[in-house]
């Protein structure tokens, strides 16, 4: 009998020392997440696929409170075909599952969202799915209607990401936010990947032009302060896109 009372006690001393340690633990930190859906349309199809998205999923996105902002990009250069890009962003991934299950409520002057993506699938040869989770300060307004958008996606060295992270931005950003940078590079953020098929971080850069955006790569390769931080990446694919303006929400 007082064998099974001491197994109760430490039982119940166990459980409260680890709900202490849980409660102990801190918080995780809620960033900004962000969707990017790449779609490669059949031949011929890509403006029904866009009439989609005008016609009936931007106005459905503008009721969905916790899609925070929704943009769409078109090809400029590209190392892999695409004809469009959709980027949606939340304020994490709670809030996605908010905006799922809004979505899925019916919509009385549109057919049902996830019969309207079944449409989308129907006119592509596929999508690409990915997300990913904003560290630096996220830049929400939108880009200037006519400038280019650059992703550029980075896989690092491996064991390189907490200093990546920590000189990204402590020394890249403010060094991009200089007055004579700003001249080059409108915006810009860093993002890490949370879903991607093998990519670690995510930069975006809006530019007026090819012009500055070769001035802005050829800035960075002669900066030392940047220098080191270029030399943690193994691999680079960087997309070049236009945003189209009319299928912008909020």
């Amino acid at each position: 009998m007082m064998g099974r009372a001491l197994h109760v006690v430490a039982a119940v001393g166990l459980a409260a020392c680890c709900a202490a340690a849980l409660s102990a633990q801190p918080q995780v930190e809620s960033r900004e997440v962000r969707q990017l859906v790449t779609f490669k349309f059949l031949p011929g199809q890509s403006r029904a696929a866009l009439d989609l998205y005008r016609v009936h999923l931007a106005p459905i996105y503008r009721e969905v409170e916790p899609m925070r902002h929704v943009r769409a990009f078109s090809e400029v250069e590209s190392p892999e075909p695409l004809d469009l890009m959709v980027v949606t962003h939340y304020a994490d991934l709670a809030a996605m599952d908010r905006a799922n299950r809004d979505l899925r409520r019916p919509w009385p002057d549109h057919p049902p969202v996830f019969e309207l993506y079944r449409q989308v699938s129907d006119l592509s040869l596929g999508h690409h799915d990915q997300f990913v989770e904003v560290i630096s300060a996220p830049v929400i307004p939108a880009t200037p209607d006519g400038r280019l958008e650059v992703f550029e996606f980075l896989r690092l060295a491996p064991g390189s990401a907490g200093f990546f992270e920590r000189e990204m931005l402590a020394t890249v950003h403010p060094w991009e936010q200089q007055t004579e940078m700003r001249d080059i590079v409108v915006r810009s953020e860093t993002a890490r990947f949370l879903v991607s098929d093998g990519w670690d971080y995510l930069r975006t850069y809006a530019v007026r032009d090819l012009a500055a955006w070769q001035a802005y790569s050829a800035a960075r390769a002669r900066n030392p302060a940047t220098d080191h931080v270029q030399r943690m990446v193994s691999a680079r694919k960087t997309l070049i896109l236009r945003e189209i303006p009319d299928l912008r929400v909020r």
